[in-house]
């Protein structure tokens, strides 16, 4: 095989972007501009958006900065915004899973149920717990909807949440995104990437 070929089937480090809950058009008027600009000084080799979306033209205005894979939340299905319920990648033998995390419209309807009898919030452990049992293969799960930021090992998992992504009071009016770095041998670095948004407001 020529040299060329060699070295264009060789793994290479991926760079990702992760975001979620941007709610345009739903909670919030446009995509934050200062988050949009620190995607874009990432130089990201893919974007990774974890629903609740809202307009298509969020996913066409990140396609300018990298190919951007989005799927389905629950504000996605209630405008008719028709996604993927769930994508998996296996990027160099690490296998990972990106969704929303609401698992349907009748988990999602059942959530409130439970908080109107309870007056209690089922948390990110009994999210997680979840999805680990959806997705017992993968190495990575990728998922959005709590509005809330996380990084962690559970059940031999990665959970990777990065928030809400437009200024609001959960994320001190600061949105994030997540950088996951997969290495050719397929071992990985993530790190939380916090904003400073020249206006702030309550939504």
């Amino acid at each position: 095989m020529p040299l060329p070929d060699i070295i264009a089937t060789m793994p290479a480090t991926q760079k990702i972007v992760i975001i979620a809950d941007t709610h345009i058009g739903d909670r919030s008027d446009q995509l934050e501009p200062s988050l949009f600009e620190a995607i874009r000084a990432e130089a990201p080799d893919q974007i990774f958006h974890a629903g609740d979306v809202c307009k298509p033209e969020v996913i066409e205005q990140l396609e300018t900065i990298a190919p951007t894979a989005a799927v389905q939340g629950n504000r996605d299905w209630f405008l008719g915004y028709k996604l993927p319920k769930e994508i998996k990648f296996t990027i160099n033998g690490l296998k990972i899973v990106l969704a929303h995390g609401h698992f349907s419209i009748w988990h999602w309807f059942w959530n409130y149920v439970y908080l109107f009898l309870t007056r209690k919030m089922h948390d990110h452990i009994f999210f997680q717990k979840k999805l680990a049992r959806c997705y017992p293969d993968v190495d990575v799960i990728v998922y959005g909807h709590l509005h809330f930021p996380y990084d962690e090992m559970m059940d031999g998992k990665r959970f990777l949440n990065p928030g809400v992504c437009y200024p609001e009071w959960r994320n001190n009016f600061r949105p994030a995104y997540l950088v996951l770095t997969v290495f050719p041998d397929g071992s990985y670095t993530t790190g939380m990437r916090i904003t400073s948004p020249d206006r702030q407001k309550n939504v």
